[in-house]
């Protein structure tokens, strides 16, 4: 619970299917931990990093992630194929989320 904790009031909310889809993304990439740099984030501190106003980190359906060892675009690629509609690449981590449609982008 503490990986989606937002850093600034320390609330924590989620979306169980995001949990849902990143235990099968665990399980695609050979159960190797998934790091979570973000998850849930108030709208103060959603501000304060940058975020989209409509971000989905906002809703508790989105989280940044890392995994040791895989670089960003293979893990994005693991992502696609487990289903994940919302995914951002970046030089250290991916961006994935449960939105409704399919959106991709670079970061």
């Amino acid at each position: 619970m503490s990986e989606f904790e937002c850093p600034c009031c320390k609330r924590v909310m989620i979306d169980f299917r995001l949990v849902d889809m990143l235990e099968i993304l665990r399980k695609k990439i050979g159960d190797k931990p998934i790091i979570v740099n973000s998850g849930y984030r108030c709208v103060e501190y959603n501000q304060k990093v940058g975020g989209v106003p409509e971000s989905y980190h906002l809703y508790g359906m989105a989280a940044d992630v890392r995994v040791p060892g895989v670089a960003p675009a293979e893990l994005l690629a693991y992502a696609e194929e487990v289903g994940f509609l919302g995914l951002g690449l970046y030089d250290t981590f991916c961006h994935l989320d449960i939105r409704y449609n399919y959106t991709r982008w670079e970061g």
